[in-house]
């Protein structure tokens, strides 16, 4: 990405006179430092930016990094699917990925992880937790599912989604342990998917790309509803030069008129499934996020009804 790519996109989102959050992503956005420090600062000193976010591999980090994430305040985004075997398995590196986080624990940086989940890695939803119980720093975990788009479809070099029986097993796994290992903490690793089950984020929806509140910028410029719509021409929404606003809409008919929800027991509270994931996994079998969030609701690990 070009900085004049980077300049344009930060003055389109304070056009919208509205606070707004940077996300910083790829690809792996610590191959470029230099760009990562100046989206940070031209965000910083907008205005409007009130939080910076970079999601990483973490295989990247180094101390000129570390400073630049200090000096903005940077919320760090870690991708981790597993104990250095499954993670070297699913996406290779894994003794870097951890050397970073080890960096983060040392220099007393809060991080998050994300794992995804697949048939390889469901069984073992609970070792990224133990992964992460000797990091004090650690604050969260989130579970994102695979999309099928590019390498992710099997057969063509990817790797493949979860059935439902072995998420149950996996899940209720995860949170005994995630359960275990926080009562031995002062401060808890959370699971997000519960808060997004609990309607606490957003407004009530999945994410701002559902309301057409966020644009995905990619290097050459063009303008999307979201990073997984991204390079997707009929999501495109213009450029930063010329922005087609309108077009973010498009993504809200991806959602489909599912009566199901109208008897589901999550009905009031929950924030429903990512649009772009649901369209493109539109042709193939696979867990969604309502698997997820009923599964919580079954192992009743959460009190839906309490703040």
């Amino acid at each position: 990405m070009t900085s004049d790519v980077i300049r344009r996109a930060i003055s389109l989102a304070v056009s919208g006179g509205q606070p707004f959050h940077l996300q910083l992503t790829g690809g792996e956005p610590t191959l470029v430092p230099g760009l990562v420090e100046e989206a940070a600062s031209l965000a910083f000193n907008a205005g409007e930016c009130f939080s910076i976010g970079i999601q990483t591999n973490g295989t990247c980090l180094t101390s000129d990094l570390i400073a630049i994430i200090k000096k903005y305040q940077m919320e760090v985004g870690v991708s981790l699917d597993g104990p250095p075997s499954i993670h070297e398995q699913q996406r290779g590196r894994a003794s870097e990925t951890f050397r970073g986080l080890q960096l983060l624990e040392r220099e007393n940086i809060p991080f998050r992880v994300t794992t995804v989940v697949t048939q390889d890695n469901v069984p073992f939803l609970d070792r990224p937790v133990l992964s992460l119980s000797g990091f004090g720093c650690a604050r969260g975990i989130g579970l994102d599912l695979l999309v099928a788009k590019g390498r992710t479809i099997k057969g063509s070099g990817g790797v493949s989604t979860a059935d439902l029986p072995s998420l149950q097993k996996g899940l209720q796994s995860m949170l005994k342990t995630l359960d275990a290992l926080n009562a031995e903490r002062n401060i808890p690793i959370r699971l997000r998917d519960l808060l997004i089950t609990a309607g606490k984020n957003r407004r009530g929806t999945f994410c701002h790309a559902c309301l057409a509140e966020s644009i995905a910028v990619s290097p050459d410029g063009k303008i999307f509803p979201c990073g997984q719509t991204l390079g997707d021409e009929q999501f495109a929404a213009g450029t930063v030069w010329a922005p087609e606003l309108e077009n973010l809409k498009t993504l809200q008919q991806c959602k489909p008129d599912n009566t199901e929800c109208s008897t589901c027991i999550l009905e009031q509270i929950c924030s429903g499934d990512c649009p772009s994931r649901i369209y493109y996994n539109r042709n193939i079998k696979g867990i969604t996020a309502c698997d997820i969030y009923l599964t919580l609701r079954q192992f009743n690990f959460i009190d839906f009804g309490k703040k």
